[in-house]
C-alpha cells in the first residue's frame, strides 16, 4: 500500500512538472505584459444608448468631458473625478452605440496606457450584439 501511494505521488509530481513546461503555459508567459497592461483600466459599466440619447449627447456634451478621439464609428471622451481619470467610449454603428465607461486609477496610469487602449477599441474591443 505505501509503495502504491509513493508511486501516485510520484506520477502526480512528474505530471506537474510536464504541464509546467507546456506549450500553453510559454504562450501564457510571453502574452503576460499585454495581459497586464490590459489589466490597467476597469471596466465600469456598458449599455447601448437609443437614438434620442445619441442624439442629445451628441448635441449637448458634458462640459466636464475632454474629447480624445472622434471617428466615424468611435468617440472616446475623459475627464477627471478626484485622481481617477473616466473614460467614455462610444462605439457607433447603424443599429445602435454602445458606451462603456472605464476607469483608470490617476493621470499617470492614463498616460501610459492611452495609446494601447485606444487601440484596443479601435480593434472592436467593444461589442455591438
Amino acid at each position: 500500500m505505501k509503495s502504491f501511494i509513493l508511486s501516485s505521488l510520484f506520477v502526480v509530481l512528474l505530471s506537474g512538472c510536464t504541464i509546467y513546461r507546456s506549450e500553453g503555459r510559454k504562450q501564457f508567459e510571453s502574452e503576460a505584459p499585454d495581459k497586464v497592461a490590459a489589466a490597467s483600466f476597469q471596466l465600469i459599466s456598458c449599455k447601448k444608448e437609443g437614438k434620442l440619447e445619441t442624439w442629445f449627447n451628441e448635441e449637448f456634451p458634458s462640459h466636464t468631458y475632454e474629447l480624445v478621439i472622434s471617428e466615424t464609428d468611435l468617440e472616446i471622451w475623459r475627464t477627471l473625478r478626484g485622481e481617477v481619470v473616466e473614460v467614455k467610449a462610444l462605439q457607433k454603428s447603424e443599429k445602435a452605440t454602445q458606451s462603456c465607461i472605464y476607469q483608470f486609477a490617476n493621470e499617470t496610469i492614463w498616460t501610459l496606457y492611452k495609446d494601447q487602449f485606444i487601440r484596443e477599441l479601435e480593434n472592436n474591443l467593444m461589442t455591438l450584439e
